[in-house]
C-alpha cells in the first residue's frame, strides 16, 4: 500500500470512531412542515401479508398514528383538513422491516473508507420504505440515545431495535478482521469500539449487565470463525451469555456461518440466527435437526453475494441505489485500486463465498421447506446500502424459493412478530387499529417484486413523508 493510501486508511478509521460523519448531500426524506390531520388513501388495493392476497379497491383512513378505517372504495368520507391521496389502484402494504440493518455503517467499498453517516442512513432506509430496523451491533457509542431520539420524534428515522456492541470470543470476529486490516498500533483504539470480547463466564455476565443497563433491546453473540480460523465461542460461554441475558428479560441472537455454529447457537438458547449458513451446504440429515430448534433465521443472502462477486467489478446499481447514493460512489465498486492490500487477506474467505453461492440459497430453500421461519435482513455494510439492500435481499429470497408474497411477509409480519414476541403485533400488517407505517407502490408486487421499488408514498407513524431522490439519478 502506498504511504498516501495508508494515511487515508488510518485517518478514516480514526475519524469514524472520533467524529462519525456528516452528510452534505441533499435531504432524501423530510417530515412535512405542517400536519394535514387525517390521511385518506382512496382507490388502493390492500396487501394482506398474512395470506399473500390483494383486496378489491378500498379506502384507508389514517388518524393520528393509527389506521382508523378500511372500507370499500368511495365509502369513506375524509374528515376536515384531511390529506387525500388518490391511489389509482396502487398497492398499500406495511412498511418494510430490515431484521439485520446497521444504522452506523458505511456502504462504500472497503478500499474507499469514509466515516459513517447514521442520519443519512436513516433517511435512506425511510426513502426505500423501511420503517423498522433491527440493528444487531453498533459500536458508535450513540446507539441507545439515537434510538431514543427517534422514538421521541427528535430524529427522523425508522423505529429501531438495537443491541449495542456485539459480544465475541477473545480475538473473534470482528476483532479478527481489524487485526488484518488495521496497523498494530491502531488496533488498541479500534478493538474496544467494535465489539466486546468475552473469555470467561464472569466476562459474559459483566458484558450482559453493562448492555442491559445501557438499554439494549437484545444481545448479539458472534459464533463464526471469520476470517477462517478466528476464535469463536464454545457452547458453554454462549450458554452463560444467553442465561445472563434471559435473567434480565433479554433475548440473544447469534451470528453464525456453518451448520455446527448454528447448532451451538441454538443449543445455547439463541432466539434467532442472524445469518444463514453460508460457508457450506447443510447436510440433508441436519435440516430437520435445525428446524426442530424452532427459531427463525435471518438469511442475509445478499451481503455474501455482494462479497462473492466483488472482484468481478461488474456491479450494476439498482434504481433505489441510484436514487439514494451518489453516482460516483456507485461507480467506485467497479474501480478496484491496484494498490489495495486489504483484499488479498480475505481471498480465502471470498473463495469460500464464491464456492457456496448456490448452497446458501439452497440452504434457505430446504430449511424453509422444513418449517424454519425466514426473516429478511440486509446487513448494511460495504456494498449493502441502507434501504436498497433490503430490496436486493427480497429478490434473492425469491431465488431461494420463496414466493413474492412470502418474501414480503419475511420483511413485514414475521419480523414484527419476532421483535414484539406477539402473534398480533401493532405493526407489520395493514388493518384497523394497527400503526400506520405504510408503503404505497405502483403495481402488484405479488406479480412483480420489482414493484416494491416503485414507491409512491411512505407513511411513518401516520405522517406522510416527503421524499426527494438525488437529482443525478434515474428511476
Amino acid at each position: 500500500m502506498s504511504s498516501k493510501r495508508l494515511f487515508q486508511l488510518i485517518f478514516t478509521l480514526v475519524s469514524v470512531q472520533l467524529f462519525g460523519g456528516c452528510a452534505s448531500q441533499p435531504v432524501l426524506v423530510e417530515r412535512p412542515e405542517a400536519s394535514s390531520g387525517a390521511i385518506l388513501f382512496r382507490d388502493v388495493r390492500v396487501l394482506d401479508v398474512a395470506t399473500g392476497s390483494l383486496s378489491a379497491p378500498a379506502g384507508v383512513l389514517i388518524e393520528g398514528e393509527w389506521i382508523a378505517r378500511i372500507d370499500a372504495a368511495g365509502s369513506l368520507i375524509a374528515p376536515a383538513r384531511s390529506r387525500i391521496v388518490d391511489g389509482g389502484g396502487a398497492t398499500l402494504l406495511p412498511g418494510l422491516i430490515d431484521t439485520h440493518g446497521h444504522i452506523y455503517a458505511n456502504p462504500a467499498p472497503t478500499w474507499d473508507l469514509a466515516p459513517p453517516t447514521p442520519e443519512r442512513n436513516l433517511e435512506s432506509y425511510l426513502y426505500c420504505g423501511v420503517t423498522t430496523v433491527m440493528d444487531p451491533s453498533d459500536g458508535s457509542g450513540d446507539t441507545f440515545s439515537r434510538r431514543d431520539r427517534i422514538a421521541a420524534g427528535e430524529l427522523l428515522g425508522p423505529r429501531a431495535f438495537v443491541s449495542g456492541h456485539a459480544l465475541t470470543a477473545s480475538g473473534g470476529h470482528p476483532i479478527a478482521m481489524i487485526r488484518v486490516a488495521a496497523p498494530r498500533w491502531l488496533r488498541w483504539y479500534l478493538e474496544p469500539r467494535t465489539a466486546r470480547q468475552v473469555s470467561s463466564p464472569e466476562d459474559a455476565r459483566e458484558a450482559v449487565a453493562s448492555l442491559a443497563q445501557s438499554g439494549a433491546d437484545f444481545i448479539k453473540i458472534v459464533i463464526d470463525d471469520l476470517p477462517p480460523g478466528a476464535p469463536t465461542f464454545d457452547e458453554g460461554i454462549a450458554r452463560e451469555i444467553v442465561a445472563a441475558a434471559a435473567s434480565r428479560g433479554l433475548r440473544t441472537v447469534a451470528h453464525i456461518g456453518s451448520t455446527e455454529e448454528a447448532r451451538i447457537a441454538a443449543r445455547a438458547g439463541a432466539a434467532a440466527w442472524v445469518h444463514g449458513v453460508y460457508t457450506e451446504r447443510i447436510p440433508d440429515e441436519a435440516i430437520a435437526e435445525l428446524a426442530d430448534f424452532g427459531i427463525p433465521m435471518v438469511a442475509t443472502l445478499y451481503v455474501f453475494e455482494s462479497y462473492a462477486t466483488l472482484l468481478e467489478a461488474k456491479r450494476v446499481a439498482t434504481p433505489l441505489e441510484r436514487q439514494t447514493a451518489p453516482a460516483e460512489l456507485l461507480a467506485s465498486f467497479n474501480q478496484i485500486p491496484e494498490d489495495s492490500n486489504l483484499l488479498p487477506h480475505f481471498e480465502g474467505w471470498l473463495s469460500v463465498l464464491r464456492a457456496n453461492r448456490a448452497h446458501a440459497r439452497d440452504n434457505v430453500r430446504r430449511l424453509r421447506a422444513a418449517g424454519v421461519t425466514i426473516l429478511a435482513g440486509s446487513d448494511t455494510q460495504p456494498g449493502v446500502f441502507p434501504g436498497p439492500g433490503l430490496h436486493r435481499e427480497l429478490s434473492l429470497l425469491t431465488e431461494a424459493g420463496l414466493s413474492n408474497g412470502d418474501a414480503i411477509r419475511a420483511a413485514t409480519l414475521d419480523p414484527a412478530r419476532f421483535l414484539t414476541q406477539k402473534d398480533d403485533p401493532e405493526f407489520g400488517s395493514v388493518a384497523v387499529g394497527k400503526r400506520a407505517d405504510l408503503l404505497l407502490v405502483d403495481g402488484d408486487p405479488l406479480e412483480d417484486l420489482a414493484v416494491l421499488s416503485r414507491i409512491r408514498h411512505v407513511v411513518l407513524g401516520g405522517v406522510l413523508l416527503e421524499r426527494s431522490r438525488l437529482t443525478n439519478s434515474g428511476r
